[in-house]
């Protein structure tokens, strides 16, 4: 009788506050300092979420720690997730079907690289292009559990790639923000599909509390749409 792949909740693990601490705070001074660690980063997200959470994984479960859900001939293959509603209490959402997920995380890599490389962009430009990364990561996500520490590292790695400093107030963990943030990200993650990116202006004004800089001067571009389709 085959038995089914436990649940995975990494941060009920012995001393996982400590150790995330510790090893967050040591990746960001990397991130800043260390231009092929963000490359690397950017690149290809697993060889981070693996190196931040394999002690964590369930024995007999490595592949949980630096794979994605929807990995062929894992027991990621059908692993959905989904996660309370801030906004319909005792509702849930469902985040991108397993299926989906290794395309569509190779795709946002693309579009990374291709945001990162448009020197035409404006700061507003560039806070929006930080802005789609970190949402449409956070929709597709990825990983069984680690989603936002990764999430937090490549926002890190683009925002110090564009030059913008990052706020005292950012941390890769403990999470930095509550229930503000996740109702925006919630607002974009639930869109009708093909709507999402209408709703990056306002997970922006969030995200820029994160970064020094330009963002802490009056933005003009408040409410102005997205030049995402």
């Amino acid at each position: 009788m085959t038995s089914s792949p436990p649940p995975w909740q990494a941060h009920n693990a012995a001393d996982y506050d400590s150790t995330m601490t510790a090893r967050c705070s040591s990746l960001l001074t990397e991130i800043i300092v260390d231009p092929e660690r963000r490359q690397a980063i950017l690149s290809d997200p697993r060889d981070l979420h693996r190196e931040l959470f394999a002690s964590f994984a369930p024995p007999n479960h490595g592949e949980y720690a630096g794979s994605y859900r929807g990995t062929l001939k894992t027991s990621l293959t059908n692993r959905r997730i989904s996660a309370v509603r801030q906004m319909e209490p005792g509702s849930d959402f469902e985040f991108c079907l397993p299926a989906e997920v290794p395309a569509r995380v190779d795709r946002l890599v693309l579009q990374t690289r291709g945001c990162l490389g448009d020197a035409s962009a404006d700061d507003f430009g560039k806070l929006i292009a930080l802005t789609y990364t970190f949402c449409w990561f956070g929709k597709i996500h990825p990983f069984l559990d680690g989603n936002g520490h990764v999430q937090r590292a490549i926002f890190a790695a683009m925002a110090t790639e564009f030059g913008y400093p990052l706020s005292a107030r950012f941390v890769i963990h403990p999470r930095p923000y509550d229930r503000l943030l996740a109702t925006a990200l919630e607002i974009f993650t639930c869109a009708p599909i093909g709507k999402e990116n209408e709703e990056l202006g306002l997970v922006a004004e969030y995200l820029a509390f994160f970064l020094d800089g330009p963002f802490n001067a009056p933005r003009k571009h408040v409410g102005t749409a997205t030049p995402y389709e």
